[in-house]
């Protein structure tokens, strides 16, 4: 994929504050290196949280994305290289790994899905820049008082893309929310829960965003669009080349 083609705008809004995707500095190949967001806003978008239905009550989602095209990559296959059960599969697959290793809770040794490399290097990277709005979301949660179902993750997903415009980065916002919400229950000692979230966070995007993720193939879209390009070795690469004595003919 070319950098040009990496880079994308976006903005995505979880409970009020905003998490974004913007274009990096152009001697940057690294796609996460474009996320970034509006954090400072926080405070003044984010409306007061009450607990009622599912703890929702009050509770205020929205993410708006400007994106090229429809955020989906160029060149997509035909769908029905994965299946629907395949798509099942593989998503709960990535998402129990990615939130076991992210709050500790899976041996270092296991065999392991292959984005999750990708997965938890962009996450770190959304979370590492925001970690004062997304502190500022687990104060309107009020995790400590929702119910061992986490129910309220599939409501939090549905008003996130109410819109009905997906791409990869909007993915990752939602994933990313459920890392801070896996670290704070263990914290109150409720890893028990791990698993329910990454189980809502991966039926939401198994039966409402099948058709998209099945059209961007799949998560191996989601690596091949967060790739990190070797710099080094196509600098390499340039020197070589202009190295090279042309053939005489």
């Amino acid at each position: 994929m070319t950098l040009s083609l990496m880079r994308r705008t976006a903005t995505v809004s979880l409970l009020g504050a905003h998490t974004a995707l913007a274009p990096a500095p152009a001697l940057k190949a690294r796609t996460e290196d474009e996320l970034d967001g509006c954090a400072d806003e926080t405070d003044a978008a984010m409306k007061p949280f009450r607990p009622g239905t599912n703890g929702l009550k009050g509770l205020h989602l929205d993410g708006r994305y400007v994106s090229a095209a429809d955020g989906s990559l160029p060149n997509t296959p035909d769908p029905q290289e994965f299946g629907s059960a395949e798509l099942g599969r593989d998503t709960r697959r990535l998402l129990l790994d990615f939130y076991r290793t992210h709050t500790g809770l899976c041996p270092r040794d296991r065999k392991q899905h292959h984005a999750l490399p990708t997965m938890t290097r962009v996450v770190a990277d959304i979370l590492l820049k925001h970690e004062i709005a997304y502190k500022g979301m687990l104060q309107r949660l009020q995790l400590d008082s929702q119910p061992d179902d986490m129910s309220f993750i599939s409501c939090i997903a549905k008003t996130m893309f109410k819109d009905h415009t997906t791409n990869w980065g909007r993915i990752v916002s939602l994933v990313a929310f459920g890392a801070v919400v896996c670290t704070h229950l263990k914290e109150l000692q409720r890893e028990r829960c791990v698993e329910t979230v990454a189980e809502q966070i991966s039926s939401y995007l198994i039966s409402e965003q099948h058709d998209w993720l099945l059209n961007n193939k799949s998560w191996h879209g989601f690596v091949e669009f967060f790739r990190v390009e070797d710099v080094e070795s196509v600098d390499l690469h340039k020197l070589q080349s202009g190295s090279r004595t042309p053939e005489k003919r």
